[in-house]
């Protein structure tokens, strides 16, 4: 089994798929027909060559596909916008009337704001991130100070809210369908992966040869166990960052 170097995400009703620099949204469309868009990745000499320095290269990758990860969601949304909504025909009655350099000035316009919006989402979501897995832990395992004198165990109580705010909200929005039904699609990206690292030509029958509950491949296992491995990660880092913030390291 051979490292094939693809990885992606789950959309709305789809995958995401990204080889190095290219990337394709698959999206099942509420008619059911399936919608494929191949995209390249536009390259930047400076991000580039930021990329290279340690630490930094780590902050602009998250960065990076918290961005991707956000248009191509944005854009599996897209087709299941209300089609019985009045402003949505008046729109598509309007554009219907606009002339070809009118439109492609309109859809220049549209993917200026739609950039702008999707950098604001992208910036809000670090900052609800560190507000409630960094800041809200540390302010609310501070108020243990009053009767805890040990800075070990504080920084403990810190680690153990840390990652009951994370399962806590992995829990929380289980509940929704939708998200439900993204995990399901999340699951079908690691399967198509499973499947091409098995040298198999990617089908619906050698995916379903290659069973989900498969031991040997770790994209199967980090599937059936998701929270499992992740809840892992928070617990490391936890316990690195909290013993650091409180001088213990």
């Amino acid at each position: 089994m051979k490292y094939s170097g693809i990885g992606g995400q789950a959309v709305m009703e789809g995958v995401m798929m990204q080889n190095k620099d290219t990337y394709a949204v698959a999206v099942r469309k509420p008619d059911h027909e399936i919608d494929v868009k191949v995209s390249k990745r536009k390259n930047s000499k400076a991000l580039d060559a930021v990329r290279k320095i340690p630490i930094l290269r780590g902050v602009v990758s998250f960065v990076d596909s918290l961005y991707l990860g956000m248009s191509t969601l944005m854009y599996s949304a897209s087709f299941f916008e209300d089609e019985d909504d009045e402003g949505t025909l008046a729109s598509k009655k309007k554009e219907k009337e606009l002339t070809a350099e009118e439109k492609k000035k309109r859809a220049a316009k549209e993917k200026k704001q739609e950039n702008a919006m999707l950098g604001g989402t992208v910036v809000l979501s670090i900052v609800i991130a560190l507000a409630l897995f960094f800041a809200l832990p540390y302010f609310l395992s501070g108020l243990f100070k009053k009767v805890i004198s040990s800075q070990m165990l504080i920084a403990f109580i810190e680690g153990v809210i840390r990652l009951a705010i994370f399962l806590g909200y992995i829990a929380i929005i289980s509940l929704t369908p939708d998200i439900k039904r993204t995990f399901m699609y999340h699951g079908s990206e690691h399967k198509c992966i499973n499947c091409i690292e098995h040298g198999l030509p990617l089908t619906v029958e050698n995916v379903r040869k290659l069973s989900a509950y498969s031991n040997a491949h770790k994209h199967i296992i980090f599937h059936v166990y998701p929270c499992g491995f992740k809840a892992a990660a928070v617990i490391v880092t936890t316990c690195a960052y909290s013993c650091n913030r409180r001088g213990i390291l």
